[in-house]
């Protein structure tokens, strides 16, 4: 099985916060008449993981994701059978959220769907994304919990987990968030991310740590939960890139990593005696984005609602290791791999703060960034 893709070009919040200028540096705002709208096709009451055959025959459709094996396997799984299946032509870019802003202000947008993060769509809802007509996808089979703004589809399910090594720790293993800060008990180095971009999980879980429920935060929180990882002082190193985490748990560098659940699988496959941690675990999850200002809304519906059928995201999974959304996929994988899966454990995950971050991001992204850096 694949691992989770080494880059995190999805994540732009930090982008997002100041990218206005960058709009100047997309390709002109085209000139000359309006572009013909497109046409509204009977598509019917929509199912999930299915499309009218040949209703987007001609239609041109671009999915803006990650790159790497993660995309690679998006698009055998989910976007070429759509357009085997639709007649549409599916293309494939690499997101980047400045490049998303510039073309929602110049109102030239080229992406049909993107995958970014849930606290992405959240923050743009109605400006950089389209809200979505939930009578055109078919949700029925998606958990309730997983679709925190109106702007967004889930995408994926993974999770931010304590990974630790089971040579050191395998006969009294760590069962809480505060036992990862706690190295007098469980001594050696902890791996978290050090990359400019924060997700906010990782506050969250520190915060766990002091007792605190993530459901009443407030802005001082964001200084506590630093404090949190200042702490530990020379037994923290950091990652910037999941290949870097995954490398750390695999030579044995870091006893203990805070990383995506798809990295720790990573170094299991591997070979490294390594083991997951699911009593405290950070929920994550990606979302499908529309830009707002898509040239043809439907289509780009119709794609999302295809690729969240229960044939289409087992078959993700299995290509990806990533969790799909739909609770009736069954994907076929081997016991490791199923030890690894976030859905056998969403009783012992924490939802993130969806709303609190949406107003409180920039001081996490600029206090976070400070400490990555050294500064």
């Amino acid at each position: 099985m694949s691992t989770q893709n080494t880059l995190r070009a999805r994540r732009g919040l930090a982008v997002l916060a100041g990218a206005a200028a960058l709009a100047l540096t997309l390709v002109g705002c085209g000139g000359g008449a309006e572009p013909e709208a497109a046409p509204e096709r009977d598509l019917g009451k929509p199912v999930a993981g299915q499309v009218k055959e040949g209703v987007f025959e001609g239609v041109n459709l671009t999915f803006a994701g990650s790159g790497g094996i993660f995309q690679e396997g998006q698009t055998k799984a989910l976007w070429d059978p759509f357009a085997k299946a639709s007649g549409a032509t599916f293309t494939q870019d690499a997101f980047d959220a400045g490049k998303l802003k510039a073309m929602v202000d110049s109102g030239n947008v080229s992406w049909d769907i993107v995958n970014t993060s849930q606290f992405d769509t959240a923050r743009g809802c109605g400006t950089l994304f389209e809200e979505y007509d939930y009578d055109q996808v078919d949700i029925s089979k998606v958990p309730e919990e997983l679709i925190t703004d109106k702007c967004m589809v889930p995408q994926i399910l993974y999770g931010l987990v304590v990974v630790y090594n089971t040579d050191k720790f395998g006969d009294n293993p760590p069962t809480s968030a505060a036992d990862f800060f706690d190295t007098k008990k469980f001594p050696g180095k902890r791996t978290v991310s050090q990359s400019t971009y924060v997700d906010p999980q990782t506050i969250e879980f520190a915060l766990l740590a002091d007792g605190r429920s993530v459901d009443d935060l407030k802005p001082e929180d964001v200084a506590t939960g630093m404090d949190k990882y200042k702490a530990l002082g020379d037994d923290v190193i950091g990652w910037t890139t999941g290949a870097q985490a995954q490398q750390q748990l695999e030579s044995g560098e870091a006893v203990m990593g805070l990383v995506w659940s798809g990295r720790g699988y990573g170094a299991a496959a591997a070979g490294a005696p390594v083991a997951p941690m699911w009593d405290e675990w950070m929920i994550m999850v990606d979302s499908n984005g529309i830009p707002k200002g898509v040239k043809d809304k439907q289509a780009a519906l119709a794609a999302v609602n295809y690729s969240i059928g229960a044939e289409q995201q087992a078959e993700m999974t299995e290509l990806t290791s990533y969790a799909g959304v739909n609770s009736d996929a069954k994907p076929d994988v081997d016991e490791q791999l199923s030890e690894w899966l976030v859905t056998e454990h969403l009783d012992t995950g924490v939802s993130p703060n969806i709303d609190f971050w949406v107003d409180n991001y920039d001081a996490l992204s600029a206090t976070w960034a400070a400490w990555a850096t050294g500064n």
